[in-house]
Protein backbone atom coordinates (compact mmCIF):
# COMPACT_ATOMS: atom_id res chain seq x y z
CA UNK A 1 0.00 0.00 0.00
CA UNK A 2 3.02 2.25 0.80
CA UNK A 3 4.01 2.46 -3.28
CA UNK A 4 1.02 4.82 -4.39
CA UNK A 5 2.78 7.21 -1.65
CA UNK A 6 6.08 6.93 -2.62
CA UNK A 7 5.12 7.92 -6.25
CA UNK A 8 3.08 10.35 -5.08
CA UNK A 9 5.73 12.03 -3.14
CA UNK A 10 8.29 11.99 -6.51
CA UNK A 11 5.69 13.49 -7.85
CA UNK A 12 5.34 16.62 -4.99
CA UNK A 13 8.95 16.56 -5.45
CA UNK A 14 9.58 17.65 -9.10
CA UNK A 15 6.46 19.59 -9.58
CA UNK A 16 7.52 22.77 -7.81
CA UNK A 17 11.13 22.96 -9.87
CA UNK A 18 9.47 21.89 -13.53
CA UNK A 19 7.32 24.66 -12.47
CA UNK A 20 9.46 27.13 -11.51
CA UNK A 21 11.84 26.35 -15.04
CA UNK A 22 9.06 26.89 -17.10
CA UNK A 23 7.62 30.08 -15.83
CA UNK A 24 10.87 32.13 -15.22
CA UNK A 25 10.54 34.93 -17.45
CA UNK A 26 13.75 35.85 -19.34
CA UNK A 27 15.09 38.63 -18.54
CA UNK A 28 16.16 41.90 -20.55
CA UNK A 29 18.84 44.20 -19.62
CA UNK A 30 19.69 45.38 -22.97
CA UNK A 31 18.77 46.93 -25.73
CA UNK A 32 20.21 44.14 -27.24
CA UNK A 33 18.00 41.98 -25.31
CA UNK A 34 14.82 43.84 -26.02
CA UNK A 35 15.08 43.41 -30.11
CA UNK A 36 15.86 39.69 -29.39
CA UNK A 37 12.36 39.35 -28.43
CA UNK A 38 11.83 38.97 -32.13
CA UNK A 39 13.22 35.46 -31.91
CA UNK A 40 11.04 34.64 -29.24
CA UNK A 41 8.04 36.48 -29.94
CA UNK A 42 5.44 33.81 -27.44
CA UNK A 43 7.66 34.28 -24.68
CA UNK A 44 7.24 35.74 -21.21
CA UNK A 45 10.09 38.54 -20.63
CA UNK A 46 10.68 40.68 -17.57
CA UNK A 47 12.81 44.56 -17.75
CA UNK A 48 15.61 44.34 -15.44
CA UNK A 49 16.56 48.08 -16.02
CA UNK A 50 15.71 51.03 -17.57
CA UNK A 51 16.96 51.15 -21.47
CA UNK A 52 18.04 54.13 -23.15
CA UNK A 53 17.21 53.64 -26.72
CA UNK A 54 18.48 57.30 -27.93
CA UNK A 55 20.27 56.67 -31.88
CA UNK A 56 18.58 53.22 -32.36
CA UNK A 57 16.19 52.65 -35.20
CA UNK A 58 13.76 50.90 -34.01
CA UNK A 59 11.81 48.74 -35.93
CA UNK A 60 8.17 47.17 -34.18
CA UNK A 61 7.81 43.68 -32.59
CA UNK A 62 5.10 41.45 -33.52
CA UNK A 63 4.14 39.89 -30.15
CA UNK A 64 2.23 37.44 -28.65
CA UNK A 65 3.88 36.66 -25.19
CA UNK A 66 3.83 38.69 -21.96
CA UNK A 67 6.38 41.89 -20.76
CA UNK A 68 6.64 42.58 -17.06
CA UNK A 69 8.15 45.87 -16.85
CA UNK A 70 9.03 45.67 -14.01
CA UNK A 71 8.63 49.02 -13.18
CA UNK A 72 11.25 50.06 -15.51
CA UNK A 73 11.50 52.61 -18.19
CA UNK A 74 12.97 52.95 -21.90
CA UNK A 75 13.77 55.75 -22.99
CA UNK A 76 13.98 58.01 -26.34
CA UNK A 77 12.73 55.28 -28.23
CA UNK A 78 12.14 56.32 -31.93
CA UNK A 79 9.64 53.71 -33.95
CA UNK A 80 10.96 54.24 -37.29
CA UNK A 81 10.44 50.75 -39.07
CA UNK A 82 6.76 48.49 -39.15
CA UNK A 83 6.72 45.19 -38.43
CA UNK A 84 6.50 42.90 -40.24
CA UNK A 85 2.68 41.53 -39.96
CA UNK A 86 -0.37 43.26 -41.30
CA UNK A 87 -3.71 42.49 -40.39
CA UNK A 88 -6.74 43.66 -41.50
CA UNK A 89 -8.52 46.63 -40.42
CA UNK A 90 -11.42 48.53 -41.25
CA UNK A 91 -12.01 52.49 -41.67
CA UNK A 92 -15.26 54.39 -40.67
CA UNK A 93 -17.09 53.21 -44.30
CA UNK A 94 -15.97 49.59 -42.81
CA UNK A 95 -13.53 49.76 -45.82
CA UNK A 96 -10.47 46.96 -45.61
CA UNK A 97 -6.98 47.87 -45.51
CA UNK A 98 -3.54 46.25 -44.32
CA UNK A 99 -1.84 49.07 -43.03
CA UNK A 100 1.84 49.15 -41.73
CA UNK A 101 2.17 49.78 -37.51
CA UNK A 102 4.53 51.25 -36.17
CA UNK A 103 5.17 51.20 -32.04
CA UNK A 104 7.56 49.76 -30.01
CA UNK A 105 5.44 46.71 -30.68
CA UNK A 106 4.05 46.79 -34.57
CA UNK A 107 0.94 43.77 -33.35
CA UNK A 108 -0.15 42.96 -30.46
CA UNK A 109 -1.99 39.64 -30.77
CA UNK A 110 -3.05 38.03 -27.07
CA UNK A 111 -0.35 39.75 -25.90
CA UNK A 112 0.00 41.27 -22.02
CA UNK A 113 1.87 44.41 -21.37
CA UNK A 114 2.22 45.65 -17.89
CA UNK A 115 4.34 47.94 -15.51
CA UNK A 116 6.20 49.87 -18.10
CA UNK A 117 6.79 53.74 -18.94
CA UNK A 118 8.06 54.65 -21.95
CA UNK A 119 9.78 58.13 -21.77
CA UNK A 120 9.75 60.63 -24.58
CA UNK A 121 8.87 58.32 -27.31
CA UNK A 122 9.44 60.34 -30.48
CA UNK A 123 9.44 59.84 -34.33
CA UNK A 124 8.03 61.53 -37.54
CA UNK A 125 6.88 58.57 -39.84
CA UNK A 126 6.05 59.67 -43.67
CA UNK A 127 4.51 57.22 -45.47
CA UNK A 128 2.39 57.08 -48.67
CA UNK A 129 0.64 53.49 -47.69
CA UNK A 130 -2.12 52.77 -44.86
CA UNK A 131 -0.57 53.12 -41.75
CA UNK A 132 -1.29 53.20 -37.79
CA UNK A 133 1.21 54.82 -35.09
CA UNK A 134 0.99 54.23 -31.55
CA UNK A 135 3.89 54.87 -28.79
CA UNK A 136 3.26 51.16 -27.16
CA UNK A 137 1.81 49.30 -30.30
CA UNK A 138 0.32 49.91 -33.92
CA UNK A 139 -2.15 47.02 -33.70
CA UNK A 140 -3.67 45.00 -30.71
CA UNK A 141 -6.04 42.03 -30.90
CA UNK A 142 -7.08 40.68 -27.82
CA UNK A 143 -4.58 42.42 -25.62
CA UNK A 144 -4.00 43.61 -21.92
CA UNK A 145 -2.38 47.00 -21.12
CA UNK A 146 -1.65 47.36 -17.51
CA UNK A 147 0.27 50.26 -15.38
CA UNK A 148 1.92 51.50 -18.54
CA UNK A 149 2.75 54.90 -19.33
CA UNK A 150 3.85 57.04 -22.45
CA UNK A 151 5.19 60.72 -22.86
CA UNK A 152 6.50 62.03 -25.72
CA UNK A 153 5.66 63.23 -29.32
CA UNK A 154 4.42 60.82 -32.45
CA UNK A 155 4.08 62.99 -35.86
CA UNK A 156 2.47 61.04 -38.63
CA UNK A 157 2.48 62.42 -42.14
CA UNK A 158 0.68 60.64 -44.19
CA UNK A 159 -0.24 60.31 -48.38
CA UNK A 160 -3.00 57.81 -47.78
CA UNK A 161 -6.47 56.48 -47.46
CA UNK A 162 -6.57 55.53 -44.26
CA UNK A 163 -4.05 56.58 -41.44
CA UNK A 164 -4.22 56.74 -37.43
CA UNK A 165 -2.02 57.89 -34.69
CA UNK A 166 -2.58 57.44 -30.84
CA UNK A 167 -0.59 57.88 -27.45
CA UNK A 168 -0.39 54.52 -26.89
CA UNK A 169 -2.14 51.54 -29.47
CA UNK A 170 -3.29 52.51 -32.93
CA UNK A 171 -5.81 50.15 -34.01
CA UNK A 172 -7.80 46.94 -32.36
CA UNK A 173 -9.48 45.40 -29.42
CA UNK A 174 -8.46 45.03 -26.01
CA UNK A 175 -8.08 46.04 -22.43
CA UNK A 176 -6.65 49.66 -21.49
CA UNK A 177 -6.52 49.56 -17.25
CA UNK A 178 -4.47 52.55 -14.82
CA UNK A 179 -2.29 53.76 -17.39
CA UNK A 180 -0.87 57.41 -17.85
CA UNK A 181 -0.40 58.83 -21.18
CA UNK A 182 0.79 62.33 -21.69
CA UNK A 183 1.89 63.30 -25.48
CA UNK A 184 1.82 65.90 -28.13
CA UNK A 185 0.31 63.90 -31.18
CA UNK A 186 0.64 65.37 -34.91
CA UNK A 187 -0.98 64.29 -38.05
CA UNK A 188 -0.77 65.92 -41.12
CA UNK A 189 -2.45 64.90 -44.52
CA UNK A 190 -0.30 65.50 -47.01
CA UNK A 191 -2.63 64.51 -50.04
CA UNK A 192 -4.79 67.66 -50.44
CA UNK A 193 -7.39 66.26 -52.88
CA UNK A 194 -8.36 62.74 -51.47
CA UNK A 195 -11.49 62.30 -49.25
CA UNK A 196 -9.22 59.88 -46.93
CA UNK A 197 -10.23 59.01 -43.36
CA UNK A 198 -7.87 60.03 -40.34
CA UNK A 199 -7.91 58.90 -36.29
CA UNK A 200 -6.20 60.24 -33.87
CA UNK A 201 -6.55 59.63 -30.07
CA UNK A 202 -4.92 59.79 -26.99
CA UNK A 203 -5.04 55.92 -25.87
CA UNK A 204 -5.93 54.36 -29.09
CA UNK A 205 -6.65 55.32 -32.99
CA UNK A 206 -9.86 53.40 -33.53
CA UNK A 207 -11.54 50.31 -32.52
CA UNK A 208 -12.90 48.65 -29.94
CA UNK A 209 -11.30 48.99 -26.49
CA UNK A 210 -12.11 48.31 -22.70
CA UNK A 211 -10.27 52.00 -20.97
CA UNK A 212 -10.37 51.79 -17.44
CA UNK A 213 -8.70 54.26 -14.83
CA UNK A 214 -6.69 56.13 -17.10
CA UNK A 215 -5.21 59.47 -16.75
CA UNK A 216 -4.80 60.94 -20.42
CA UNK A 217 -2.81 64.62 -21.31
CA UNK A 218 -2.99 65.24 -24.79
CA UNK A 219 -2.27 67.99 -27.20
CA UNK A 220 -3.01 67.00 -30.38
CA UNK A 221 -2.85 69.04 -34.19
CA UNK A 222 -4.95 67.64 -37.21
CA UNK A 223 -4.32 68.94 -40.43
CA UNK A 224 -6.72 66.99 -42.76
CA UNK A 225 -8.43 67.64 -45.98
CA UNK A 226 -11.21 64.30 -45.67
CA UNK A 227 -12.86 63.30 -42.62
CA UNK A 228 -11.36 63.73 -38.85
CA UNK A 229 -11.89 61.46 -36.05
CA UNK A 230 -10.18 63.01 -33.04
CA UNK A 231 -11.09 62.12 -29.22
CA UNK A 232 -9.32 62.36 -25.87
CA UNK A 233 -9.77 58.45 -25.12
CA UNK A 234 -9.99 57.60 -29.12
CA UNK A 235 -11.12 58.84 -32.36
CA UNK A 236 -13.55 56.24 -33.34
CA UNK A 237 -15.26 53.83 -31.57
CA UNK A 238 -16.46 50.93 -33.99
CA UNK A 239 -16.86 47.27 -33.72
CA UNK A 240 -13.80 44.83 -34.56
CA UNK A 241 -14.07 42.19 -35.30
CA UNK A 242 -17.59 43.33 -37.22
CA UNK A 243 -18.79 40.82 -35.14
CA UNK A 244 -17.79 41.65 -32.09
CA UNK A 245 -21.30 42.15 -29.46
CA UNK A 246 -19.71 42.85 -26.19
CA UNK A 247 -20.65 46.26 -24.55
CA UNK A 248 -17.21 48.13 -24.36
CA UNK A 249 -16.65 50.20 -20.86
CA UNK A 250 -14.93 54.08 -20.47
CA UNK A 251 -15.11 54.34 -16.68
CA UNK A 252 -13.53 56.67 -14.29
CA UNK A 253 -10.73 58.49 -16.79
CA UNK A 254 -9.28 61.34 -16.49
CA UNK A 255 -8.59 63.64 -19.74
CA UNK A 256 -7.21 66.96 -19.71
CA UNK A 257 -5.87 69.02 -22.84
CA UNK A 258 -6.85 70.02 -26.75
CA UNK A 259 -7.18 69.03 -29.76
CA UNK A 260 -6.45 72.11 -32.40
CA UNK A 261 -7.65 70.62 -36.33
CA UNK A 262 -9.25 71.87 -39.28
CA UNK A 263 -10.84 69.90 -41.57
CA UNK A 264 -11.16 71.12 -45.27
CA UNK A 265 -13.42 69.51 -47.85
CA UNK A 266 -17.11 69.92 -49.42
CA UNK A 267 -18.62 67.70 -46.88
CA UNK A 268 -16.95 68.12 -43.32
CA UNK A 269 -17.85 66.07 -40.75
CA UNK A 270 -14.89 67.14 -37.76
CA UNK A 271 -15.16 64.70 -34.94
CA UNK A 272 -13.80 65.82 -31.89
CA UNK A 273 -14.54 65.19 -28.36
CA UNK A 274 -12.93 64.72 -25.03
CA UNK A 275 -14.00 61.02 -25.18
CA UNK A 276 -14.14 59.61 -28.54
CA UNK A 277 -14.59 61.68 -31.56
CA UNK A 278 -17.56 59.40 -32.98
CA UNK A 279 -19.25 56.54 -31.65
CA UNK A 280 -19.74 54.67 -35.05
CA UNK A 281 -21.27 51.73 -33.13
CA UNK A 282 -23.68 51.89 -29.68
CA UNK A 283 -22.59 48.59 -27.83
CA UNK A 284 -20.17 50.91 -25.31
CA UNK A 285 -20.87 52.81 -21.62
CA UNK A 286 -19.30 55.45 -19.89
CA UNK A 287 -19.03 56.41 -16.55
CA UNK A 288 -16.88 58.53 -13.92
CA UNK A 289 -14.96 60.24 -16.46
CA UNK A 290 -13.67 63.42 -15.70
CA UNK A 291 -12.41 66.32 -18.48
CA UNK A 292 -10.83 69.84 -19.25
CA UNK A 293 -10.99 69.49 -22.60
CA UNK A 294 -10.52 71.73 -25.49
CA UNK A 295 -12.28 71.08 -29.07
CA UNK A 296 -9.70 74.13 -30.96
CA UNK A 297 -11.18 74.26 -34.35
CA UNK A 298 -9.54 76.38 -37.11
CA UNK A 299 -11.24 77.48 -40.23
CA UNK A 300 -7.25 78.71 -41.47
CA UNK A 301 -6.26 75.73 -43.71
CA UNK A 302 -3.13 77.57 -45.67
CA UNK A 303 -0.55 76.23 -43.35
CA UNK A 304 -0.54 72.73 -41.20
CA UNK A 305 -0.76 73.01 -37.41
CA UNK A 306 1.75 72.59 -35.15
CA UNK A 307 3.09 73.31 -31.43
CA UNK A 308 5.27 75.76 -32.57
CA UNK A 309 3.89 78.16 -35.38
CA UNK A 310 7.00 80.08 -35.80
CA UNK A 311 8.20 79.76 -39.06
CA UNK A 312 11.86 79.65 -37.94
CA UNK A 313 11.80 78.71 -34.59
CA UNK A 314 15.34 79.77 -32.54
CA UNK A 315 14.99 77.46 -29.39
CA UNK A 316 17.36 77.41 -25.90
CA UNK A 317 18.19 74.78 -24.40
CA UNK A 318 18.48 74.28 -20.58
CA UNK A 319 19.95 70.59 -19.28
CA UNK A 320 18.04 69.28 -16.21
CA UNK A 321 20.96 65.76 -14.59
CA UNK A 322 20.13 62.89 -14.04
CA UNK A 323 20.21 61.80 -10.27
CA UNK A 324 18.67 58.92 -8.48
CA UNK A 325 15.32 59.88 -8.40
CA UNK A 326 14.61 61.41 -11.61
CA UNK A 327 16.24 60.87 -15.85
CA UNK A 328 17.80 63.59 -16.59
CA UNK A 329 16.51 65.82 -19.92
CA UNK A 330 17.37 68.54 -22.24
CA UNK A 331 14.23 71.81 -22.08
CA UNK A 332 14.18 73.49 -25.35
CA UNK A 333 12.35 77.08 -25.43
CA UNK A 334 11.34 79.12 -28.70
CA UNK A 335 12.64 82.15 -28.14
CA UNK A 336 10.09 83.76 -30.32
CA UNK A 337 6.43 82.48 -28.61
CA UNK A 338 7.57 80.49 -25.65
CA UNK A 339 6.85 76.91 -26.60
CA UNK A 340 9.11 74.54 -24.76
CA UNK A 341 9.07 70.69 -24.64
CA UNK A 342 11.57 68.53 -23.45
CA UNK A 343 14.07 65.54 -25.51
CA UNK A 344 16.95 63.79 -25.07
CA UNK A 345 16.42 62.07 -21.63
CA UNK A 346 19.08 60.62 -19.62
CA UNK A 347 19.47 57.41 -17.61
CA UNK A 348 18.87 57.62 -13.94
CA UNK A 349 22.31 57.71 -12.02
CA UNK A 350 24.02 58.31 -8.36
CA UNK A 351 25.65 61.29 -7.49
CA UNK A 352 28.56 60.40 -5.12
CA UNK A 353 29.93 62.10 -2.20
CA UNK A 354 33.99 61.52 -1.55
CA UNK A 355 35.57 58.73 -1.46
CA UNK A 356 36.45 57.16 1.79
CA UNK A 357 39.27 54.24 2.36
CA UNK A 358 37.98 51.43 4.45
CA UNK A 359 40.80 49.00 3.98
CA UNK A 360 44.79 50.20 2.98
CA UNK A 361 45.92 47.91 0.40
CA UNK A 362 49.07 46.15 1.01
CA UNK A 363 51.54 43.62 -1.24
CA UNK A 364 49.09 40.68 -0.67
CA UNK A 365 45.88 41.98 -0.23
CA UNK A 366 43.30 44.64 -1.82
CA UNK A 367 42.05 47.91 -0.51
CA UNK A 368 38.28 49.01 -0.51
CA UNK A 369 37.06 52.53 -0.68
CA UNK A 370 33.73 53.37 -0.80
CA UNK A 371 31.51 56.80 -1.82
CA UNK A 372 27.88 57.02 -0.60
CA UNK A 373 25.27 58.74 -2.80
CA UNK A 374 24.25 62.35 -1.64
CA UNK A 375 20.77 61.46 -2.39
CA UNK A 376 20.07 58.22 -1.13
CA UNK A 377 21.63 55.22 1.26
CA UNK A 378 23.67 53.99 -1.90
CA UNK A 379 26.54 52.79 -0.86
CA UNK A 380 29.41 52.22 -4.49
CA UNK A 381 32.32 50.22 -3.30
CA UNK A 382 35.41 50.08 -5.51
CA UNK A 383 38.78 47.76 -5.04
CA UNK A 384 42.04 49.05 -4.83
CA UNK A 385 45.30 47.13 -6.96
CA UNK A 386 47.50 45.52 -4.42
CA UNK A 387 50.75 47.58 -3.46
CA UNK A 388 54.30 46.45 -5.48
CA UNK A 389 56.81 45.28 -3.21
CA UNK A 390 59.08 48.36 -3.83
CA UNK A 391 56.21 50.43 -2.37
CA UNK A 392 55.46 48.71 1.38
CA UNK A 393 54.19 51.26 3.23
CA UNK A 394 54.18 54.56 0.97
CA UNK A 395 51.52 56.99 0.78
CA UNK A 396 48.56 55.99 -1.32
CA UNK A 397 47.23 58.81 -3.35
CA UNK A 398 43.61 59.89 -3.20
CA UNK A 399 41.51 57.89 -5.64
CA UNK A 400 39.59 59.99 -8.65
CA UNK A 401 35.80 59.85 -7.95
CA UNK A 402 34.33 58.21 -10.71
CA UNK A 403 31.88 60.53 -13.11
CA UNK A 404 28.81 60.02 -11.66
CA UNK A 405 26.76 59.81 -14.76
CA UNK A 406 29.40 56.21 -15.31
CA UNK A 407 27.45 54.81 -12.04
CA UNK A 408 24.11 52.80 -12.76
CA UNK A 409 21.37 53.60 -10.67
CA UNK A 410 20.56 50.03 -9.68
CA UNK A 411 23.43 47.58 -10.28
CA UNK A 412 22.54 43.96 -10.82
CA UNK A 413 23.80 40.81 -10.25
CA UNK A 414 23.77 38.02 -12.81
CA UNK A 415 21.40 35.47 -12.61
CA UNK A 416 22.97 32.49 -10.16
CA UNK A 417 21.69 29.24 -11.31
CA UNK A 418 24.45 26.58 -9.24
CA UNK A 419 21.89 26.50 -6.30
CA UNK A 420 18.82 25.44 -8.61
CA UNK A 421 21.38 22.81 -10.56
CA UNK A 422 22.95 21.03 -7.75
CA UNK A 423 18.84 20.91 -6.03
CA UNK A 424 18.24 18.72 -9.01
CA UNK A 425 21.09 17.12 -8.92
CA UNK A 426 20.35 15.86 -5.53
CA UNK A 427 16.50 15.45 -6.24
CA UNK A 428 17.13 13.23 -8.91
CA UNK A 429 19.60 10.90 -6.74
CA UNK A 430 16.82 10.70 -4.11
CA UNK A 431 14.50 9.63 -6.99
CA UNK A 432 16.52 6.87 -7.83
CA UNK A 433 16.98 5.41 -4.76
CA UNK A 434 13.50 5.70 -4.49
CA UNK A 435 13.07 4.38 -7.28
CA UNK A 436 15.57 1.31 -6.53
CA UNK A 437 13.95 0.69 -3.46
CA UNK A 438 10.07 0.15 -4.42
CA UNK A 439 11.18 -1.93 -6.95
CA UNK A 440 13.23 -4.38 -4.44
CA UNK A 441 10.41 -4.16 -2.64
CA UNK A 442 8.10 -5.56 -4.93
CA UNK A 443 10.75 -8.48 -6.12
CA UNK A 444 10.82 -9.26 -2.41
CA UNK A 445 7.12 -9.54 -1.89
CA UNK A 446 6.40 -10.87 -5.18
CA UNK A 447 8.99 -13.98 -3.72
CA UNK A 448 7.14 -14.60 -0.71
CA UNK A 449 4.07 -15.47 -2.27
CA UNK A 450 5.40 -17.82 -4.63
CA UNK A 451 6.93 -19.73 -1.37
Amino acid sequence: MRKPYLYILLLLLFLPLTARAAEAPIEIHTPEDLAAIADDPTGCYILMEDLDMAGIPWQGLDFRGTLDGNGHAILNLSPTLPGGEHPVCYDGNRLEYEPDYYGLFSTLRNATVQNLSLVNVRTVVQTQQPACLGGLAGYGENCLIQNCSVTGTLELRAYAPMFDVAGLIGYGNGTVENCRVDVTLICVDTDTERRDEQFLGGIYGHGFFHVRDCQITIDGYVSEFGYCHNGGIGGMHARYPLTHTDTCEFARNSISGKITFFERNKDPRAYCDAIVGEFLDENYSRYGNTKAFLRDYRWQSDRELRPCMCETPTYSTSVTNADCREFGYTTYTCQSCGYSYRDTYTLKSHTLGSWQMTKEPTTQEEGIQTAQCIHCDYLFTEALETLPPETTGATIPPTESIPPEAVPASPTEPPDNGVLWIWQVITSAIAAVLVFLIRSKSRQSKGKFQK
